[in-house]
């Protein structure tokens, strides 16, 4: 029979597996049987099980859960990020921000502290504070990757700002640093491909991060968009679909799904994909909800359906 150390691995091996299927409920009942398996196991466990509710998007019993373990050990900094973060996402950024400011030290290793805060802030929408943190972060990092971090996320805070030509700057230093950062990769890709400019350029990076990660969701869904805009609508869908296939509860995927089978014509599956959207918006966390976005899928799904109602409605017949 497997010692507890084995068996807490297969569990382990096994709840990833669960997650991959995007079968929440038994990837959580079993990191709740891994963490039965000998105290170091419910470590792991109680941060798998964790991440586990994050992933099904119920935020309060993640709060929950990481409260229970900063009972046991109220000095836990990694315990402490990952309850600032999940305030973050719930859209509490005040308490984020206080958590994540209690742990600063004024030294260098302040700088995941403020790439942390710059992050939450930015979730936020408060872009000029995420701005000056992800600047405090830029100016302690030493290491490389430390730099990309700062860098990246400076560059995304400019392009939800809309200030493009700055955005290109930060992600431009990053890849001569490191010309294979597949995240940079592909959100600077996906930046020019969904403002239509450059877009041989666009999707030749979004191309590079697929190499570097094929089963990423997301850069199926920027790579798909990319052609998309070129109005490649036979590789839009096939990329699109692969992103669906990964991540099918994600909304942006769905809704760029919808909007191919608009172009091509086939209104009633644009129509299911639009509606699937609309279904997986109301259910995303606070922070990633995205009005316009909503408000866009929305609009176009009523003006598909009051032109289908126009053609299905005959002509009143003109008196002889």
């Amino acid at each position: 029979m497997p010692n507890a150390s084995a068996l807490a691995i297969l569990y382990e091996q096994l709840g990833h597996a669960y997650l991959g299927l995007e079968n929440y409920p038994a990837a959580i009942h079993t990191f709740e049987e891994m963490g039965k398996m000998g105290p170091d196991a419910q470590k792991r466990a109680e941060m798998l099980l964790i991440d586990a509710y994050r992933q099904n998007r119920d935020l309060d019993r993640a709060i929950a859960e990481t409260k229970k373990g900063l009972q046991a050990a109220p000095n836990d900094q990694g315990l402490i990020i990952t309850l600032a973060m999940l305030y973050g996402e719930n859209s509490n950024t005040d308490q984020a921000t206080k958590l994540l400011t209690g742990l600063l030290q004024n030294n260098d290793g302040d700088e995941g502290i403020y790439v942390d805060l710059a992050q939450v802030q930015e979730r936020g929408r408060d872009y000029s504070d995420a701005e000056q943190s992800a600047q405090k972060a830029d100016q302690l990092a030493r290491e490389n990757s430390d730099k990309e971090s700062a860098w990246f996320m400076l560059g995304a805070i400019y392009e939800r700002e809309k200030k493009f030509d700055q955005a290109e700057e930060q992600f431009r230093k990053v890849l001569e640093l490191n010309p294979n950062n597949a995240a940079v990769l592909n959100y600077y890709g996906y930046m020019l491909a969904d403002r239509g400019v450059r877009l041989a350029e666009a999707t030749d990076m979004i191309q590079k991060a697929v190499k570097l990660e094929p089963n990423n969701g997301a850069y199926l869904d920027s790579l798909g968009w990319a052609y998309y805009k070129q109005n490649k609508l036979a590789e839009a869908e096939e990329y699109l679909r692969e992103a669906s296939e990964r991540q099918g509860h994600d909304p942006t995927i769905l809704g760029h799904l919808g909007d191919v089978y608009m172009k091509l014509g086939q209104t009633e599956r644009a129509a299911t994909y639009w509606e699937r959207a609309l279904v997986e918006w109301r259910k995303a966390i606070p922070a990633d909800y995205e009005a316009d976005k909503v408000n866009d899928v929305d609009a176009q799904l009523k003006n598909l359906r009051r032109h289908t109602a126009q053609k299905s409605t005959p002509e009143t017949a003109k008196p002889q």
